[in-house]
């Protein structure tokens, strides 16, 4: 997941509002994360597209000022990752908008982001129960 170059995995933070951009930045730096923090989608798009197989994991508002939305942040972020979702700030119910490629939470969460960070670079596999066989009778 992260080249032999790299110790850690890198995050594009895509957020308009300064204070949450830095407080994600901030969390993510401190939960073991390199972060590249953009104010807007147009210079988001421009980072993914000239650093795209560096970008480990993308979070992004959905709704972000002018013409680049989360939307398109994504599509460009899964040209590099196909196989890992983009997770997306939104006030959107996940039931509205369901999407294998996006993960959303709601964007005052950003321990949330973080936990949903870790959780997806670090997969646990999956325990498997062992039944007592028995016969029937």
């Amino acid at each position: 997941m992260v080249s032999a170059s790299r110790s850690k995995a890198t995050v594009l933070v895509v957020e308009d509002d300064a204070l949450t951009r830095e407080l994600l930045t901030q969390l993510l730096c401190a939960g073991g994360f390199d972060v590249i923090a953009a104010p807007a989608g147009d210079r988001a798009l421009l980072i993914l597209c000239h650093l795209g197989e560096e970008i480990d994991w993308l979070v992004s508002r959905l709704s972000l000022p002018g013409l680049v939305c989360g939307w398109i942040l994504a599509d460009e972020y899964h040209e590099h990752h196909p196989d890992r979702p983009a997770l997306l700030l939104s006030d959107l119910d996940p039931a509205d908008k369901p999407s294998a490629n996006a993960v959303f939470i709601p964007p005052p969460a950003p321990m949330r982001v973080l936990e949903v960070l870790q959780a997806l670079k670090n997969p646990e596999p999956a325990e498997v129960l062992q039944f007592a066989i028995t016969k029937a009778a």
